[in-house]
């Protein structure tokens, strides 16, 4: 066929021609490589460049530029101190006040026109263009000046460091000393002023310092390791009691703590560490059970004592005492050290239906239940007994603040400022709020009614009628206490403030509809009037109490207590109140 038989000529003519056609192939090859090279960008480096060893194969100077400037400003100067082989500090230029540039040393990397016209200088002009000049620098004194006052002080001085211990899986392992020393200001000035940064290898400069040996040599630590590791090599027998506990090297080194004190090694065991497993090998071989101490009371005093006998427990921090006596060689033998366990306290208490014995009551119930008390009595009839517990304790209120709020309204009321069809808030008139503030303690009404009192006047008013430690000017919130509740209530109820009985009744009668009844009613079997305040761990309840013998005040304020907890405090105290 025509294509086979041009294919036989072709060979034909290269067997023949074989030179001319290597002349021509080669020719071309040579021209358009010749040509690639005159056009090759000015602003690029030549295949194959690097510059400090970093790979810049036809990177336009600008980038190169930039890759260089970034790797020169990341590279840390190790700062020696005479001998030390540990640097001291590695900062980077920036810190030391050097910023340095490769611009010009990039742009001086030319491709010439003589390497140009040279056969295949694209793949070999590398080697030819110099790339070994340094880059250049600027440098900051005052900067630089900053950094040694900074981090060296006016002294100059490099404290040394002490050898030390420290426990690596489980064996003893030498942490090295190093000699620290003084040196001058001027002296690392001009090693830093004269600190060359290099991309090839690690830079550093040392500092010439008159050496200060450390305290602790690796010596001395060595010395104090195998003291320790001789010690505790066969695990060390502890006595307890009538036995005798193994506590193994496996153990024992896990407790191990190293420090430095007065210039010595020193080494201890950790109780924190060591605490669960003695509590398995040891505690119960030696504890002993305390017994029972009766007390009998009658209000504030103590009438009798029958003491009962103390236990023992294992004293944890004692015991490892006596093993690192045993390590150093000081005794023989460990014995596991006790400590002495107070007998509980079982109290038997009785009262008198007096001021002091209601006062009594009071507090050895806060004392004995979770939380903080403040509590007031105050019988307004009868006996007209006073007890208190706590009562000048400030709380922050919660809701029964509106109680002073129902006290201020009422008195505008009486003085024809206000009047119960005034609007005060989202459609509700001064009645219904006023209802809606004491029986369901609603928010929106008490805010808008306070708000319109004004949290001066109203504190000005509570201070007026002897409630001096309520405030609602505080920053942490309205504040009262369980004495000034009980003072208002009982001013209340004995029309000792407000000129009018109906604006009195009006309060009592909201108070007697309050819907939680869950702490001081919950107490007593009689009608209750009352207040309470819920916020957080906050439970408050002041409250009229018209029991069988005549109506009484009693508030109860808390801070992490509970209503059931309020209840009983209130059935106690009844209880007692009606003997």
């Amino acid at each position: 066929s025509m294509i086979k038989d041009w294919s036989v000529g072709a060979k034909s003519w290269l067997v023949i021609h074989w030179k001319r056609a290597l002349l021509f192939g080669g020719g071309g090859i040579w021209a358009l490589m010749t040509l690639a090279q005159i056009v090759w960008p000015a602003g690029n480096l030549l295949p194959f460049a690097s510059i400090d060893g970093v790979k810049l194969s036809g990177w336009s100077k600008t980038d190169a530029t930039a890759a260089l400037d970034g790797r020169y400003a990341q590279t840390p100067l190790a700062i020696y101190f005479g001998d030390s082989a540990e640097a001291h500090r590695n900062p980077k230029p920036s810190e030391i006040g050097v910023s340095i540039s490769n611009q010009q040393r990039v742009k001086q990397t030319t491709y010439p026109w003589y390497l140009r016209l040279a056969p295949a200088s694209l793949l070999w002009g590398h080697w030819a263009v110099p790339t070994d000049e340094a880059p250049s620098y600027k440098r900051d004194s005052a900067v630089l000046a900053a950094y040694i006052k900074k981090e060296l002080g006016d002294s100059c001085s490099v404290p040394a460091k002490n050898a030390g211990l420290k426990v690596v899986d489980d064996k003893l392992k030498l942490q090295k000393s190093a000699n620290g020393g003084t040196c001058t200001v001027a002296d690392v000035t001009k090693k830093l002023a004269n600190a060359q940064f290099s991309l090839k290898t690690d830079v550093s400069v040392t500092i010439p310092v008159k050496v200060v040996p450390p305290a602790v040599s690796n010596g001395d630590a060595q010395a104090v390791a195998d003291q320790v590791g001789m010690g505790i090599s066969q695990g060390i027998n502890v006595k307890a009691g009538s036995q005798t506990a193994l506590l193994p090297k496996d153990q024992l080194i896990t407790w191990l703590d190293f420090s430095v004190i007065e210039n010595k090694l020193d080494y201890n065991f950790n109780v924190e560490r060591a605490s669960a497993y003695l509590d398995t090998a040891l505690a119960a071989r030696v504890a002993v059970a305390p017994g029972v101490t009766k007390v009998s009371t009658y209000d504030f005093v103590e009438t009798a004592r029958q003491n009962g006998p103390n236990g023992q427990t294992l004293d944890k921090a004692g015991t490892l005492v006596g093993l690192k006596s045993y390590v150093a060689g000081e005794t023989k033998e460990v014995s596991a050290a006790t400590a002495v366990v107070a007998p509980s306290i079982a109290y038997t208490r009785t009262y008198s239906p007096s001021d002091v014995g209601l006062s009594a009551l009071m507090k050895h119930y806060a004392e004995t239940h979770p939380g903080t008390y403040g509590v007031a009595l105050t019988e307004l009839s009868g006996k007209h007994r006073r007890a208190l517990y706590g009562g000048g304790t400030s709380f922050i209120t919660a809701s029964t603040y509106k109680l002073f709020v129902a006290y201020s309204t009422l008195k505008r009321v009486e003085a024809g400022t206000w009047q119960w069809s005034d609007q005060i808030q989202g459609g509700r008139d001064l009645t219904t709020c006023f209802d809606d503030m004491i029986v369901k303690s609603d928010n929106a009404c008490a805010q808008a009614l306070l708000t319109k009192v004004g949290f001066s006047a109203i504190t000005n008013e509570a201070h007026d009628i002897g409630c001096a430690s309520t405030s609602f000017m505080g920053k942490d919130g309205i504040k009262s206490t369980a004495s000034d509740l009980a003072l208002l209530l009982g001013m209340v109820q004995t029309g000792q403030v407000l000129s009018q009985q109906p604006s009195r009744d009006r309060l009592i009668n909201a108070m007697k509809r309050n819907v939680y009844r869950q702490g001081i009613p919950k107490g007593v079997g009689s009608v209750v009037a009352n207040k309470v305040g819920f916020m957080d761990g906050l439970l408050h309840d002041a409250a009229i109490v018209y029991g069988p013998t005549g109506p009484y005040v009693l508030t109860i304020m808390t801070n992490g207590s509970s209503w059931a907890n309020i209840a009983e405090l209130t059935r106690q105290i009844e209880a007692l109140r009606i003997q």
